[in-house]
């Protein structure tokens, strides 16, 4: 939703009358959006909004006295939702524990929050509901369709039972959106309170008493019916997504709930003797008479399990023996644990791990559901339509209506571990490309590799870089063809270099504009690609290889077959420092 001219006329009359209170014109968004919303005059709103920094992600509040309703506020004079994830990272990490529980002063922070405190301890018995409101001028399809910010939204959702225990215990209810300031009624989000069967439960606790464990039997299609409600979102604190149907796993569950619930050759108990069980996560745990009511609940591991239940249902719909038998169903049990305790914490995560130990978990899984894992699946999908999974198996578990509905066109995807790569290559860090393992595993390493920078980058130059490791085989060959044989036989084994040569040649190249536009917008493997890089090869990799593998140490240690130093950072500066010299280039970066 585009700034219109009227939205500028507004915004440049209530800066007039009141421009005198400080601030940017930009910052009277608020009092122009609170006086409407709330039918108030603008100066008797302002003292309610922030014209500074330090705001802990709120930058205006209100408090309805007669509907008993909180408001807190952020506000963006923006089309761009992404600029609202540091806010909602500040709010979530210190900002709502700083108004509701932290009780000591920050001498930095500035007088909207004092104010807030103070009105909040006047209204302490009064409020009933707390309102989160996002509020820009672009398009709302895009808060819902942005996975780093539905991730700090759950993130800030998590936080209610702060904000219930400065209100003495009482169920206040809290209610997290983005909003324009033309926004239609919101559609109402999904429920965090679920219901389920819960049988032959124990309960232990951590020393601290913080952390409990609840260890018992659930129905499978209780399961499936938390699924059915939050659809992918019950898997986003797993570190894989389901595997894919045809995969062994998911194949011997469908038979099994095929021989116990359609053929009735075996008894409903067999089916919780021969499975592993499954683990969640939830905010709140209340156990009762058999039934566990759970908020906020997350599926830490299971996900095979969840998913193999709704394809064994789909593929079954119709069959009278489904119908006839729905109770065998209904009484499937796996056994459960539940984690209660907040699904974004760094012990949940930890909880994850653990529990995804049955397949091999690689140092990249763990990495997952990092925020900038987030922000860049949101970067791919937002700029050029194409998803990245950064979830193992994501991707082949998205069915054509998912693709739709999040605005896929690709049919490829970016994975992981293979971004990791190029990120790597356009560095020229050749022997973290040698270490992959190490880069997920330490965390300077990888925020090293993941810069921040990135999400700020043109997304075309990535996927240009990208595609370069895609094809990587023909202009390998070509070298190999046209190389002296001692070079050409180095060639094969010096991968990882090539890759960086390549990328730092089409990034030099004045054509570079035109090969982003033809071929940075999608991951197909071009023929006309394939050729381009070729004749790069030739042209560019080759002299320069040529000449530096000429050096009588590389050649000798090419002659006594030690390939190690093909992989080393050292070697790739010698190679673009004798680029520079030649052609001339120097260092770019995607």
């Amino acid at each position: 939703m585009a700034i219109t001219r009227k939205d500028q006329q507004e915004l440049a009359q209530v800066f007039t009358d009141l421009g005198d209170l400080g601030g940017r014109k930009e910052d009277y968004f608020p009092v122009l959006y609170m006086a409407k919303k709330f039918k108030c005059e603008p100066r008797d709103i302002a003292q309610q909004v922030a014209f500074g920094g330090n705001d802990y992600g709120i930058d205006a509040y209100f408090i309805d006295r007669p509907s008993k309703n909180l408001y807190l506020f952020q506000f963006k004079w923006s089309e761009d939702h992404n600029l609202f994830k540091d806010s909602m990272e500040r709010l979530a990490t210190v900002g709502i524990e700083r108004i509701f529980g932290n009780p000591l002063q920050d001498p930095t922070q500035n007088e909207l929050l004092r104010l807030l405190k103070a009105d909040l301890r006047e209204c302490q018995d009064l409020i009933e509901r707390v309102y989160i409101q996002f509020v820009f001028k672009g398009d709302l399809e895009s808060t819902d369709t942005s996975t780093g910010l539905q991730d700090r939204k759950e993130n800030l959702e998590s936080k209610k039972w702060l904000i219930e225990k400065f209100f003495k215990g009482r169920p206040v209810s809290l209610d997290v959106d983005f909003f324009t300031d033309k926004r239609q009624p919101p559609t109402p989000p999904p429920p965090d309170t679920h219901e389920l069967q819960f049988t032959d439960s124990v309960t232990v606790q951590t020393p601290d008493k913080e952390k409990l464990l609840h260890v018992g039997f659930v129905r499978l299609m209780d399961l499936h019916r938390i699924y059915k409600s939050l659809g992918q979102k019950f898997f986003n604190r797993n570190i894989r997504a389901g595997l894919k149907a045809d995969k062994p796993p998911n194949r011997k569950i469908r038979e099994a709930m095929s021989a116990i619930v359609i053929k009735q050759q075996y008894p409903p108990a067999v089916f919780a003797f021969n499975h592993n069980g499954i683990t969640l996560a939830a905010e709140h745990v209340q156990i009762h008479d058999g039934i566990a009511i759970i908020k906020v609940p997350r599926l830490l591991n299971g996900a095979q399990t969840v998913s193999s239940v709704d394809k064994f249902l789909e593929e079954n719909d119709g069959n009278p023996a489904l119908k006839q038998n729905n109770e065998v169903l209904e009484s499937l049990r796996v056994l459960a644990k539940i984690v209660e305790y907040d699904p974004w914490s760094d012990f949940v995560t930890t909880v994850t791990i653990c529990n995804n130990q049955q397949n091999p978990v690689h140092p990249w899984n763990l990495r997952a559901n990092d925020r900038i894992q987030c922000d860049l699946q949101d970067k791919f999908r937002e700029e050029l339509k194409i998803f990245y999974s950064r979830q193992e198996n994501e991707f082949e578990n998205l069915t054509d209506a998912d693709r739709r509905e999040m605005d896929i066109d690709d049919p490829h995807d970016i994975e992981l571990k293979r971004l990791a790569q190029t990120f790597l290559a356009a560095q020229g860090e050749l022997d973290k490309m040698s270490r992959l393992p190490d880069v997920f595993e330490s965390q300077k390493l990888y925020d090293e590799t993941f810069r921040e920078s990135y999400l700020h980058s043109d997304a075309r130059k990535i996927v240009l870089a990208y595609k370069v490791g895609l094809v990587l085989n023909s202009p390998i060959r070509r070298l190999e063809e046209l190389a002296p044989k001692k070079i050409a036989y180095a060639v094969g084994r010096a991968r990882n270099l090539v890759w960086a040569l390549i990328i730092q040649t089409l990034l030099n190249d004045d054509k570079i504009n035109d090969w982003l536009d033809w071929y940075g917008q999608t991951l197909a493997k071009e023929a006309d690609f394939k050729r381009i890089l070729e004749q790069k090869a030739s042209s560019r990799i080759l002299p320069i290889l040529k000449s530096v593998l000429a050096d009588s140490t590389y050649m000798s240690k090419i002659e006594n077959e030690k390939y190690s130093f093909l992989r080393t950072k050292e070697l790739f500066r010698r190679c673009m420092d004798d680029a520079f010299s030649r052609f001339p280039w120097t260092r770019r970066q995607i």
